[in-house]
């Protein structure tokens, strides 16, 4: 039975395969930028309320998640903003509507935070873009990156 819930980052010891996984599949310039995620600076955040983590689980299997940060934004300091800042479904577990439907809870759990704005940042070659929208949201910025040796 598939089941969406929130957890703690706790969930990060259970994760490993997975983070390791979506590493292999997104990240960019594998040769210079290493999966090494800081750990200390997620539980900081958690302990400042500044986190949200949603998770979910096939039978109890761990199988996706998805990581929020909220803040005020730097730029509009009276602006809460909730970005996310990764989202992974297991490859095995793209089928359906599985993956609308997580994104789609995952966005209602966190307005429960009453953000003013929600901001998703999507890959080009994996673009789930056409979800969000189906969900009011609007595209809004492209950011490219340089990658020193």
């Amino acid at each position: 039975m598939i089941t969406f819930q929130k957890e703690d980052s706790r969930f990060a010891k259970e994760a490993q395969k997975l983070f390791e996984d979506h590493y292999d599949e997104i990240a960019e310039r594998t040769d210079v930028i290493k999966l090494n995620p800081n750990f200390d600076a997620y539980n900081q955040l958690e302990n400042n309320d500044s986190l949200e983590i949603h998770t979910i689980r096939d039978d109890g299997k761990l199988v996706g998640y998805s990581i929020w940060m909220l803040r005020q934004h730097i730029h509009y300091k009276d602006s809460f903003t909730a970005s996310s800042d990764v989202l992974y479904i297991a490859p095995t577990h793209r089928k359906g509507m599985l993956g609308y439907r997580f994104i789609k809870w995952t966005t209602e759990e966190i307005k429960k935070r009453n953000p003013q704005r929600i901001m998703f940042h999507v890959k080009p070659f994996l673009d789930y873009g056409h979800l969000l929208e189906r969900l009011g949201a609007n595209y809004f910025e492209k950011v490219y990156s340089i990658v020193m040796e």
